[in-house]
C-alpha cells in the first residue's frame, strides 16, 4: 500500500472543509498494516485517476 497523494489530499480536504475525519481515519487504519493481515479497499491499491495530473509538494522548513 502506497499513501497516494490524491488519497492523502482527499482525506485532508474532507477533514478541513467538511469536518469529516472518516477518510483520514480509514487511511491511517490502512497505513498501520500496509501489507494487510486483512484486505484493504481497492482504492488503496490503484494508481491515481487519469485526471489527477502531476502532484507537487513543497517544503516550507
Amino acid at each position: 500500500m502506497i499513501p497516494r497523494n490524491h488519497l492523502v489530499e482527499a482525506a485532508l480536504v474532507a477533514a478541513e472543509e467538511e469536518g469529516d475525519l472518516t477518510p483520514l481515519h480509514e487511511l491511517l487504519d490502512v497505513l498501520k498494516d500496509p501489507y494487510g493481515s486483512r484486505p484493504h479497499p481497492a482504492k488503496y491499491h490503484e494508481a491515481a485517476p487519469a485526471g489527477a495530473g502531476a502532484y507537487r509538494t513543497f517544503c516550507g522548513t
